[in-house]
């Protein structure tokens, strides 16, 4: 918090950095570590490759029989420790899939077969390394994955933001804004922004009212959803959903969303809490 205090103050926020702080949320940051596949052990945290599976696991597929892509797995018991929101169960392994060729926006409800989050709870040993599908040609190149904490603030168009306007002024609304594009962790060269939970790192505008909307079976892709009557009762609940993982494009690993873009899995708080990760929707943004 001291770091990102000083951010602030030195991008010329002082006056009202301790009233922006109030809207900060930690989140727990991944980096990555370029390496073999058969060099990470069976159940680690890590990128690509191919996954750690109870032997009875079906490989998904879309509903035009095309399998999904491995993106990544999460080792809980590696996250639990910069866990400070308690948003995810103390044990187990969450493995992501994702429709990497189509690529699906998650605007539409029909895009939910493009991707799933399981959850496996079965220790390391009871896992196997399972080899992708023969219509796979290609996968996400393999990296260890570590972990660390990191503050975050909101988006301007995050509703986590929406009090900030009674606070800035529109000078200071401007300097916010450039705050956020141009705020890094200093201490690091690192150009990609892996985080799970947290404020995520937004590219085309608030996620959290288009998931609430969108798994409410309205289409986002237009004004359709947001016009529509049923906007005014769902809405009270956008906040219900949380960020699970913020996957960024990262070139060296074959990892390209849209145009250099990323990936966000969401999922209720309620959700998480009983483990239906079925529940998850995901969201491609792009610049």
């Amino acid at each position: 918090m001291e770091k990102l205090r000083a951010a602030l103050h030195a991008f010329e926020l002082r006056e009202v950095a301790e009233q922006i702080l109030q809207f900060a949320k930690k989140s727990i940051r991944a980096t990555t570590t370029p390496t073999a596949d058969d060099a990470i052990q069976i159940g680690q945290s890590k990128i690509g490759g191919t996954p750690d599976v109870p032997t009875d696991f079906v490989w998904p597929y879309t509903n035009n029989d095309q399998p999904l892509y491995f993106l990544c797995q999460l080792n809980l018991t590696e996250v639990q420790p910069y866990d400070s929101d308690n948003l995810l169960p103390d044990e187990g392994l969450l493995s992501f899939f994702y429709d990497a060729a189509r690529q699906p926006w998650g605007y539409d409800p029909n895009d939910g077969d493009g991707f799933h989050v399981f959850h496996f709870t079965q220790a390391p040993d009871h896992l196997h390394r399972m080899q992708q599908p023969a219509a796979l040609d290609e996968h996400i190149g393999s990296a260890a994955l570590h972990f660390r904490n990191e503050w975050t603030l909101p988006s301007w168009e995050s509703p986590y933001a929406e009090n900030l306007e009674d606070i800035l002024t529109e000078q200071q609304q401007d300097t916010y804004n450039d705050f956020l594009y141009e705020w890094g962790d200093e201490e690091t060269t690192e150009q990609t922004t892996h985080r799970i939970d947290g404020h995520p790192d937004m590219i085309q505008g608030d996620m959290y009212l288009q998931c609430q909307l969108v798994t409410n079976g309205l289409y986002c892709g237009d004004a359709t959803a947001y016009n529509h009557p049923l906007r005014k009762e769902l809405e009270p609940h956008a906040k219900d959903w949380h960020l699970l993982l913020q996957l960024d494009s990262e070139d060296d690993l074959g990892c390209m969303w849209g145009d250099s873009g990323k990936l966000y899995f969401w999922i209720r708080k309620e959700d998480c809490k009983n483990k239906k990760f079925d529940k998850a929707w995901t969201v491609l943004q792009c610049y």
